[in-house]
Order: structure tokens, then C-alpha cells, then sequence
């Protein structure tokens, strides 16, 4: 398993990016839990993020892509609003060992 960050390191209620080797990653921490996907809107098959910053809105409870505004459940991925709707964002399997984040 390779450790690829801490969960504190992410506000709750907002997402964070993150880059292991080739693979771009979106951590979401929604109410203390975290959600990992791959960084790509199945729409533009593009980063959700490219600006920068956190894409979770609603209180964490939504995904906004930054290109096309396509929404996203940010405890399932799937989209509910937008270009994408019924598509989801590809979540990552992952461990959580003492705050540590782990990819499987």
C-alpha cells in the first residue's frame, strides 16, 4: 500500500487534490468521512478542478466541476446535475490506518 497523505490534511466539507505518480486524485471529506475518486469529470474527461481550490459545495454535500458545472454526490460520485447526469466520478479504493490515507 503506498501512503499518499493524512486526513487532516483535508478540511472537512471540501475536497483536495491530489497526485500519485500518473493518477489524479480527488479526496473528499464530507462530515468526517473521506471518499476517494479519480480526478476526472466523465464529461469532459478532464480534472474537475483545473482552477485550483475546493470543488465541494453545499457543505460538502456536492461536487462542481470547474469546466461545465456538472454536480456530483460527493459520497457516491454520481452525477445529479449537468452534461454528465447519471454518470458517476470513479472512486478509489483506499485505507484508512490512523489518519493515514493508503491506496489499496
Amino acid at each position: 500500500m503506498s501512503r499518499i497523505g493524512h486526513i487532516d490534511d483535508i478540511d472537512d466539507n471540501s475536497s483536495a487534490s491530489l497526485q500519485v505518480d500518473h493518477l489524479a486524485l480527488l479526496a473528499v471529506k464530507k462530515d468526517g468521512e473521506l471518499f476517494l475518486y479519480e480526478n476526472r469529470c466523465p464529461h469532459a474527461n478532464t480534472e474537475l478542478d483545473p482552477m485550483g481550490g475546493s470543488v465541494a459545495a453545499s457543505q460538502g454535500m456536492l461536487l462542481v466541476c470547474q469546466h461545465h458545472g456538472a454536480e456530483f454526490l460527493s459520497h457516491s460520485g454520481e452525477c445529479v446535475a449537468g452534461p454528465c447526469l447519471g454518470e458517476s466520478l470513479r472512486a478509489v479504493a483506499f485505507t484508512l490506518s490512523n489518519g493515514d490515507i493508503y491506496l489499496d
